[in-house]
């Protein structure tokens, strides 16, 4: 998968998403709730209903477009010679003493059972510890 191979983070907790929209002109100019809900879609894992269980069919960066906390910084501009999104993923700290969201409160639950994600073992353990204390940013640029 294009997110192992260019070892690319995979984020469970919340986060703050950053996008500097690229576009090649003013004609049909979207709006950037639209922008914003199409790329927290393309870049969170995708799931699909199988024997009416929810399983995971392909992790991308996001365990879940819901743990994206705010959008600080999102812009749009024109590009004409490199339309593009510039993404910059921020991990938040997670205290779960004031954490409301169930769905990232149960995922730390399951986290700690070892239910997640097992096959990315240790080395998403290791990255989620840092993530949470907030200690490292995530960078993707897609055109």
């Amino acid at each position: 998968m294009l997110r192992y191979k260019m070892k690319l983070p995979h984020f469970l907790w919340p986060v703050r998403l950053q996008v500097h929209y690229f576009l090649e002109s003013e004609a049909h100019y979207p709006d950037a709730v639209g922008l914003m809900q199409a790329t927290a879609d393309i870049i969170s894992d995708e799931y699909k209903t199988i024997e009416h269980k929810r399983r995971l069919v392909c992790p991308w960066l996001l365990a879940d477009d819901r743990i994206i906390k705010n959008w600080d910084g999102t812009r749009v501009s024109v590009d004409r010679k490199n339309p593009r999104a510039e993404i910059i993923i921020i991990p938040l700290p997670l205290d779960l003493k004031a954490e409301t969201d169930p769905y990232i409160r149960r995922a730390v639950e399951e986290k700690n059972q070892g239910k997640l994600f097992p096959e990315e073992g240790k080395e998403n353990e290791q990255y989620s510890k840092k993530a949470a204390a907030g200690h490292e940013k995530g960078l993707v640029q897609r055109g």
